[in-house]
């Protein structure tokens, strides 16, 4: 399957449509965590730091593991999206201190 394909199945399947807060790494270790809005009162979801398999809850084990094929495909989307929200901003930083530094010189 696409991964729109498998997106679209999430949906159907009732899928909650979220977007990332933040990502985090956790003091144990090195486990990462997906944090979303509060407002969807959703747990976050972990990525073992080793292995990199994707977990509902913490601690990061074999019976949490995510296995569902359209979550997964929404949740690399997310991510995706996360990413260029990211680099946009840091462009955005970047031009903001160059033109002040432009202005500074003047």
């Amino acid at each position: 399957m696409s991964k729109e394909d498998l997106i679209k199945e999430y949906v159907i399947n009732g899928g909650v449509l979220w977007n990332i807060e933040s990502l985090s790494i956790l003091r144990d270790g090195g486990t990462k965590m997906i944090i979303l809005p509060p407002m969807l009162k959703m747990n976050p979801f972990y990525i073992h730091k080793d292995n990199w398999t994707i977990h509902t809850e913490y601690p990061v084990s074999d019976d949490n593991i995510l296995t569902d094929e359209p979550t997964k495909a929404y949740l690399l989307d997310r991510l995706e999206k996360y990413k260029k929200g990211c680099q946009f901003r840091l462009e955005e930083a970047n031009r903001f201190i160059d033109n002040l530094n432009q202005k500074q010189r003047r």
